[in-house]
């Protein structure tokens, strides 16, 4: 971008030239980087990192850089999900089409290829959470990886992610990046009691790991972007007959069928930050005037100790029976659900995070000891295309119905809480 705007037009096509012709030169040396020789690897005295190579043979035409380490969970489709982001970097001043994403495990073996499509429904940006076909010269973006394996012990200590694309001018019209390592966490999910009082027809609204509300919710916070809510979940229900409002008033916070259940504590903790004060917000659309400070609305958020913290948001106003300081046990009531905050509908969100604050700090997954499933919302659009109205939502159900144990609701999921 920077590059685009100091050449003036009249030079660009001889820039672009320029860039191919550099690209072309540097795809011809086939060999590699010179290692460096004679010694242990040099580390620098600036950064601390290795300097391994003696001589620069390529220009990276993409840049793909891995945001955190994939931390490895059981979902409630009885497979162990891995997901993480890379970001994607355009470093010239083409137009770059990312067409194909090999991921491979360190053995070489290919693991998932995402194809074009596939690819472009899986890449982001802040204005849009998906469907991103092109990087434009010196242009960012975000890939969401999803893998799905058997059992935990087939998982890669690490994945390989190769990155393909094409554009005028790269020499022969494609580019792919050499393999950049997403490192596979040891930590461990923790595991966790329900959030809720018992009850059924709990739904798990844009849970793991394909709904881009929260999975791709990325908050530019502190001179850092953070993923917070990369596990959260936005617990509604439905009532006996599919609706979510009970009642006949769809702009009645009081007629959806989860308001004024019990919020209860996952685990036992320290209480570290209440807010209170903020008034049920209007169902229907989200608020024009909340700020980041208020977004969670009347929420409480728990220290359950191996450095992570629990967040429960959207409670009702005067409902919170906690102080900050306090230490609590596992199942103690926190509240009530409510519609304060940031919301557009009753709910409780809950996410785990590594650090005190609920949007600067990265999102953990964990798993409920019990639950069982009856079934899940047929889609996303569905859901929210009927989530504020008196009409009942379509529910299928799945081969995995049944009693869970230490693993977590997925998207959609219809849960009970014993």
């Amino acid at each position: 971008m920077i590059l685009a705007r100091l050449v003036p037009p009249r030079r660009r096509a001889a820039v672009v030239g320029a860039v191919a012709a550099a690209l072309m030169l540097v795809t011809a040396c086939t060999q590699g980087p010179a290692p460096v020789t004679g010694g242990e690897t040099p580390l620098s005295p600036l950064d601390g990192e290795p300097r391994t190579t003696t001589t620069a043979t390529a220009l990276t035409t993409l840049l793909v850089t891995p945001r955190e380490p994939a931390v490895p969970v059981v979902g409630s489709s009885d497979q162990v999900i891995v997901t993480y982001e890379l970001g994607l970097q355009n470093t010239t001043p083409l137009t770059l089409t990312p067409t194909e994403v090999q991921v491979l495990a360190p053995s070489g073996a290919v693991v998932q290829t995402l194809d074009q499509a596939a690819t472009a429904a899986a890449l982001a940006q802040p204005a849009a959470r998906g469907g991103v076909h092109q990087l434009t010269n010196a242009q960012s973006a975000t890939l969401y990886v999803t893998l799905r394996f058997p059992t935990r012990s087939v998982v890669p200590e690490h994945l390989d992610n190769r990155v393909t694309v094409s554009g005028e001018g790269l020499p022969g019209g494609t580019a792919t990046t050499g393999p950049v390592a997403v490192p596979v966490s040891s930590l461990v999910a923790p595991v966790l009691g329900p959030p809720l009082e018992p009850g059924s027809r709990y739904i798990a609204a844009d849970s793991c790991c394909d709904s881009p509300r929260h999975r791709r919710a990325l908050l530019p916070i502190e001179n850092r972007v953070w993923l917070a809510q990369r596990f959260a979940v936005d617990w509604e229900q439905l009532d006996s007959n599919n609706r979510t409002v009970a009642g006949d008033d769809a702009a009645n916070p009081a007629d959806y069928t989860i308001y004024g259940k019990k919020v209860i504590s996952a685990a036992d903790g320290v209480v570290v930050h209440v807010m209170t004060g903020l008034p049920d917000e209007r169902p229907g659309a989200l608020p024009s005037d909340t700020s980041p400070a208020k977004a969670d609305g009347n929420s409480v958020i728990v220290n359950i100790g191996m450095g992570l913290y629990a967040l429960y948001a959207h409670m009702q106003d005067g409902s919170i029976t906690v102080r900050e300081g306090q230490r609590i046990t596992r199942g103690q009531q926190l509240g009530l659900v409510g519609n304060s905050g940031n919301t557009s509908a009753p709910h409780l969100h809950f996410h785990v995070m590594d650090g005190p604050s609920p949007m600067a700090s990265e999102g953990v997954p964990y798993v409920i000891d019990f639950f069982t499933t009856t079934g899940q919302i047929t889609s996303t659009e569905a859901f929210d295309r009927l989530e504020n109205t008196t009409q009942p939502l379509p529910v299928r159900p799945l081969p995995t119905d049944g009693r869970h144990s230490d693993q977590m609701p997925l998207d959609r999921d219809l849960v009970t809480f014993p």
